[in-house]
Parts: C-alpha cells; structure tokens; sequence
C-alpha cells in the first residue's frame, strides 16, 4: 500500500513539475477556444468605446460595432485601432467564431455597466432596473430566434449570431448612456450641495 501511495506522489508531482515547466502531457495542453476574446480585443474595444462616448448608443455601434469580429476573420480593418490589433493565437478564425468572440467582449461591456447602473441608482429604481434587464434579455433571445428562423437554413446561424451580437452591443451602450447620465446627475447634485 505504501508503495502504491508512493508511485502516486511521484506520478503527481512529475505532472505538477512538467506543468510548471510547461512541458504537460498534450493530452492537458488545449489549443486556444477561437470563440474566446482576447485580452487585447477588450482593450481595443473599450478604446473604441471611449473614442466615441458622445456619440449616441446605435452611432457608436456603428463604430466600434463588428471591427473585433472582422480582425478576428483576419480581414485588414479600418481605422487607426483595428492596425493595432496585435497577432493572436487562434486568430485568424471562422466567422461564427469570431461573431461569438465579440459577443463576449459586448456581453461583458453589457454586465458591467449593468453592475455599474445597480451601485448608482436609489433603492427604488433597483427592481425595475432588474426587470428591464431580463426583459431585455427576454427579447433578444426571441428576436434572434427569429430572425434565424425567418433566414435560409444554410444563413440561419450567420443570421442569429449577427442578431445577438448587434442587440448585445446596443444595449450595453445604452446602459452605458444611463450610468454616464446618472454620474453626470449625481455630480450635478453634489456640486449644487456642496
């Protein structure tokens, strides 16, 4: 028994030594998830949004909305920040992957500025901050149901990915309107207090 117990120490710390040295078994070793943004897509994208915070939420869409997925297809871009946009593993990738990809990054943006709206807003506006949020959810997901289903069968994921990249994008910039909104009040009212 100790001898097996022995075997078994060693076994684990060969693998925990050959992780630390980066020479895992491949077996442990997974090829980067393409679908999986990049830290430096992220960055790129709150660049972009910051580049374009006056402008109202579909215009700055419009700008910022589809260039991660584009550079992540490999295509050259536009734009000063698309250049920028380092080489990345598992870059370049397929379309779908790509769409998700970026759709990550906007879902992020979105349940950030969520969180960031709850801390700003009174007690009283909490529940109906919440409700708006899953029906907004709610709704994206029936739009784009649809709108795949309404789509040729070969154009239906293409159709449904484009979908929710595009409602995701929108409303996390419009939750970025109303917590920029809410700051700007907050401060509006402890300038005239103070």
């Amino acid at each position: 028994m100790d001898a097996t117990l022995t075997r078994q120490r060693r076994r684990c710390g060969g693998l925990a030594l050959a992780a630390l040295l980066g020479t895992a078994p491949a077996a442990a070793q997974r090829a980067p998830d393409p679908a999986r943004p990049h830290a430096a897509e992220r960055a790129w994208l709150e660049a972009c949004i910051l580049s374009v915070q006056a402008h109202p939420p579909r215009a700055a869409f419009g700008r910022c909305g589809w260039r991660i997925a584009a550079a992540c297809q490999g295509e050259a871009g536009e734009g000063l920040l698309v250049a920028r946009l380092p080489a990345l593993p598992g870059r370049p990738a397929g379309a779908a992957a790509c769409a998700r990809a970026e759709t990550a990054l906007w879902q992020q943006q979105m349940e950030r500025w969520q969180r960031d709206l709850g801390l700003l807003a009174p007690a009283s506006q909490q529940e109906p901050l919440r409700r708006a949020q899953r029906a907004f959810i709610a709704y994206r997901e029936a739009a784009c149901a649809l709108e795949g289903a309404l789509a040729a069968p070969a154009e239906a994921e293409p159709h449904l990915l484009s979908c929710r990249l595009e409602q995701t994008a929108i409303r996390a910039l419009e939750l970025k309107r109303l917590r920029d909104e809410m700051w700007l009040a907050i401060a509006v009212a402890s300038a005239e207090g103070g």
